[in-house]
Formats: structure tokens, sequence, C-alpha cells
């Protein structure tokens, strides 16, 4: 009986040699991969940092742009330095409706101007006003409340008043209140007898039959009348809350944040046929009205928010900027040639 031999070779590895070189490849390609992965995470949040810089570009210069166009915009008349809304309001106080006709004005602020433009928002057409002290009939009051401020206006004339009487889903929008000056419209308020001055004065009527209806001694308007909304909206920078400074836009006293990181807001004015831009600061009283055109330069900066440090950062290890300027003329006081 033959015996079977086995010959039992003995397990072979890697050398010390090779497994260091091995580490060592390795490493490298990790290094290698790791420097892409970081170089195109930064890329990649440099690209997202600028992208928002362009998106915040764009938001402010289009709500902006939009309002400078339309400064001066209402449904009725075209005013001008001397001619502007009867403002009824009691309460004198606030000039800021004594400036609707300007359009728009502005104030230097160093790297952060302001601006307030003065528009007409919402409308409702007037469809019965029979008498001076009789309340405004109109086609819808939605969006309107008890004492909010209000134009009523047709070709001939405006007025500014404070509204009563306003009810959901109603028609009637009364002026009977104490918010202002008398029971009644009136083109002339006597303003030092502000309690009585429909009683002192000729009373108007916006959508009156005939003028026996009105009054024999009343105005009475020809033309459609229609109810508005008047806004002053102001732009400018204030601080965020977040440690930066921010583009906002307030709206007769209500402010909303338009576009982070703006850091500077300059304007600059053209009037009438000018060629050359000036400050808010070499604007007369009376010139703003005749404004044509404004230059609007901005300069924004990268904002953190959810993004590092570095993502932000550019090639210098500054926060990426951009500047930006637009030419905006306002259609309301463009002659039509």
């Amino acid at each position: 009986m033959s015996r079977s031999n086995f010959q039992t070779h003995g397990q072979e590895g890697f050398t010390l040699v090779e497994l260091m070189i091995s580490l060592v490849l390795g490493l490298l390609v990790i290094a290698a991969a790791g420097g892409i992965f970081l170089s195109n995470k930064r890329v990649y949040g440099s690209t997202e940092a600028i992208n928002r810089i362009q998106e915040n570009q764009r938001a402010a210069f289009e709500l902006m742009s939009r309002d400078l166009r339309e400064a001066g915009a209402n449904p009725c008349t075209r005013f001008n330095a001397t001619v502007g809304p009867v403002n009824l309001l009691a309460d004198r106080s606030s000039p800021v409706w004594s400036r609707f006709q300007m359009g728009l004005t502005g104030t230097e602020g160093g790297t952060s101007d302001n601006v307030v433009v003065y528009n007409a928002g919402g409308r409702s057409r007037v469809t019965a006003h029979a008498t001076p002290g009789a309340d405004l009939t109109v086609s819808d009051t939605a969006g309107l409340v008890n004492g909010q401020t209000l134009m009523v206006c047709n070709a001939d004339t405006a007025m500014i008043f404070s509204a009563t009487k306003i009810t959901s889903g109603g028609t009637i929008v009364g002026h009977d209140g104490a918010g202002n000056c008398g029971r009644g419209f009136t083109r002339q308020p006597d303003y030092a007898r502000c309690a009585d001055a429909v009683a002192s004065n000729v009373g108007y009527c916006f959508n009156s039959i005939d003028q026996a209806t009105c009054g024999a001694s009343a105005e009475r308007g020809r033309s459609p009348a229609m109810l508005i909304v008047p806004a002053a909206i102001q732009w400018s920078i204030a601080n965020n809350g977040r440690g930066g400074t921010s583009l906002f836009r307030t709206v007769n006293g209500t402010a909303s944040e338009i576009a982070e990181g703006v850091t500077s807001l300059q304007l600059s004015y053209k009037i009438g046929n000018s060629t050359a831009f000036v400050d808010a600061s070499a604007v007369g009283a009376a010139q703003w009205a005749t404004v044509t055109a404004v230059r609007v330069g901005m300069n924004f900066v990268a904002a953190q928010g959810a993004q590092s440090t570095t993502d932000i950062r550019g090639t210098n290890n500054a926060a990426l900027t951009r500047t930006a300027v637009d030419v905006i003329a306002l259609r309301n006081h463009l002659d039509i040639q």
C-alpha cells in the first residue's frame, strides 16, 4: 500500500515595504480626491454666492425701477409743483401728502441715500356722490379699511381724506369723521376752522346728476371720478437684524426687505432736459416735479446665510462684491412730444 505524500506550501503576504508603498499611494489618491472635492466645493460656494448677489440685484432693480417709472401716477389728473391734491386731513403734522404732487423726493445720506416715490395704488370707480356732504358710492371697497388715507379724483381735481363707514363687501365710503377737516368735500378747506371747513367754503360734488342736486353754491365735477389709494413708497438701506444691511421698501409706513447684502445706495437726478445728474441736495424744492430720470447705483456684498465664510470670499480673501448702475426714466414726468 502506497502512501500519498502532501507538500504544504507556506502562505505568502505583503512585505513591509510593499505595504508602505500601498499606503503612500492610497494617501496620494485620497489627497488628490480630497483636493478636487474641496476645490469644487469652493467653486460651487463662490458660484452660489455670485448667483445670490445677481438674484438680489435683479429683484432690487426690477422693483425699484417699477416704482420710479410710475412716480406721480394716478388715473385722473396730472400734478405739478403748484397743482396737487387738496389735503382734507385734519392732521397736518405729516408732510408726506403735501409732497404728493412732486412724484418723488430724495435725501442725501452719505453711502445710503433714500428716495420717496408717490403714486396711486388700487382703484375703484365712483358711481354716486350727489352732494358735497354725501358719502361716496363706489364699485368696490375690497381691501379698504376705516381710517385709511384715500384719494378721490377726476380730470379736474383730487382730494385726500380719511375714510369712514367702510364695511366688508360694501360700496359706501364716508368722509365725515374726525380725521378730516369738515364733513364734506371742498377745494378750499379752512384749516384755521377745521371743524366746519365746508360751512365756510364752496363744496364739491364728484358725481352728481345736475347742478340743482349738487347745490347752487357748490361745484360739480363733469368727468368720471375714481377712488384710489395714494402710496408713499420709500427706498432705503437699513440693518436687517442678521449682522448686515439690506435694501428695504416701505409703503405707507410698512417696511419689507427686498434684497440682502446691499451696502450702499447712490441716487442722482436729471432735471428737465438737462444732461447732468445731480445729488438730492442740488434739487430745489419745486424742481422735484420736473425730475425726468434717476440714476441708481447699488453695491452688493455676498451674504453668508447658510454658506460658510470661505464660500463668500474671493481669491483675495475679501467678500465677493458687485456694483450695478442703471438709469430709470420717470414716465409721468416726461412731456409727450
